[in-house]
């Protein structure tokens, strides 16, 4: 009879980025969880072994992250916190207190990482886009040299978007976070991006 081998992976296995950081590379996501429900859902997840928790400013679940985080007595540095910068708050006046809200709904004193969730883009803004992507890095890049955040990157930046943003950038993103999955591979746009020297991170990796 033929068989088969199963090889476990731990889910908290790191990737290193460019900064030196180490990310778990398996993530729990919080995209479309209700937020009456998430605080249940986090601390499930955080009991089953996750350490990464990926959440944002859009999912209005933040609240309920910070409050599994608090109740599950685990420590923070054993913790991988991600949180991203909705597009209302794009530009560089905006960020900063885009930024501290997110920290106080997830009760935290720093972020692991932080992503602008979506790149301003030509059809939207024309000729503007590139420097309200500009600015609006800055601010990230500030947080960054502050120590209130371990990681800054982007998330839906295609390449093109991430060429134009190290243009002006002095801190080079760590992490890149896009559709990827057997459906969508992204495989020459991954390639672009590691090339970087930019960790490509996956959401919605089972499809959808």
């Amino acid at each position: 009879m033929g068989g088969f081998t199963i090889t476990l992976v731990d889910v908290n296995s790191p990737v290193k980025l460019n900064n030196g950081v180490e990310i778990p590379c398996v993530g729990y996501g919080t995209f479309r969880t209700e937020p009456a429900a998430t605080a249940a859902a986090v601390k499930a997840a955080l009991q089953a072994g996750y350490r990464h928790i990926d959440t944002a400013s859009l999912y209005k679940n933040e609240a309920g992250v910070g409050q599994a985080i608090k109740e599950s007595g685990l420590a923070r540095e054993d913790l991988f916190v991600t949180s991203k910068l909705w597009t209302s708050d794009w530009g560089y006046e905006n960020v900063k207190q885009a930024f501290q809200a997110s920290l106080d709904r997830l009760r935290l004193d720093y972020l692991d990482l932080y992503l602008i969730h979506w790149p301003a883009n030509e059809k939207q803004f024309g000729a503007d886009a590139a420097k309200i992507n500009a600015e609006t890095w800055r601010a990230f890049e500030e947080l960054y040299q502050e120590g209130k955040v371990r990681a800054i990157g982007l998330s839906n930046f295609m390449p093109h978007h991430v060429k134009k943003l190290l243009e002006t950038a002095t801190i080079k993103p760590m992490v890149d976070q896009i559709e990827i999955h057997p459906g969508w591979t992204h495989e020459a746009e991954i390639k672009e991006l590691q090339a970087m020297d930019i960790v490509v991170e996956a959401w919605g990796p089972l499809g959808g």
